[in-house]
């Protein structure tokens, strides 16, 4: 009798052993395979992101082009190129707040990216392995948060712009005549050279965007 307790208790032991060591494998395996898996959740992200701050870039052009249209006194009618500018703005603020979602999406998962490499790393016995893994790891973030830092700056820019815009819309709302259009040729000539510089900071960022995803891609 007392044989046979032994027996299956010898028996359990090895079938919790099999079964810890299973669930071990499963893990180290799952761990393994998360790595490409957010990598490519990554990339997907920031190439939604980057279509997305394309879009913002086509509107705003329309919007400038309205805009010069008015100042250089080239629209077929003004007040239609006015109505139409008020439209322009408020679809290229439209544009931004959808590319801030895609950011925000884009920012969650570089930082499930980031905490799963970060534990991974961990898991490596090998010092100079895990020391060369954590490296990369700091690369990378600081190259993320880099293109993060332009892209506040980048938004920071635009709604300087379209606060100028409005305010000169506001100014010719009950004064729309050639008159009020020429007392506002300094202001335009600064708002154009501003929106020079806005299109040359959103090129840079999806350049910087684009250098990144071709860094992760294998």
């Amino acid at each position: 009798m007392i044989r046979k307790i032994r027996s299956n208790h010898s028996v359990s032991t090895r079938m919790t052993t099999g079964l810890a060591l299973a669930v071990a494998l499963s893990a180290t395996a799952a761990l393994a395979q998360g790595g490409p898996e957010q990598t490519a959740k990554l990339t997907k992200t920031v190439e939604s992101t980057v279509k997305s701050i394309d879009a913002t870039r086509l509107q705003l052009e329309k919007t400038v082009a309205t805009y010069n249209s008015i100042m250089d006194q080239t629209a077929k009618d003004t007040k239609d190129a006015y109505n139409g500018l008020g439209k322009d703005v408020t679809e290229s603020e439209k544009k931004v707040a959808e590319a801030r979602l895609k950011v925000d999406a884009m920012n969650a998962e570089a930082d499930r990216l980031f905490t799963s490499w970060k534990e991974s790393t961990a898991s490596i016995t090998d010092p100079a392995l895990r020391k060369r893994s954590e490296e990369r790891l700091a690369d990378s973030q600081t190259r993320f948060q880099k293109i993060a830092a332009a892209g506040k700056n980048t938004r920071q820019t635009f709604d300087t712009l379209m606060t100028d815009l409005k305010n000169q819309s506001t100014y010719l709302g009950n004064d729309l005549n050639a008159g009020a259009i020429a007392s506002l040729k300094p202001e335009a000539t600064k708002f154009n050279a501003r929106a020079k510089d806005l299109f040359g900071q959103i090129d840079g960022v999806n350049k910087m965007f684009g250098d990144y995803v071709a860094s992760m891609t294998p």
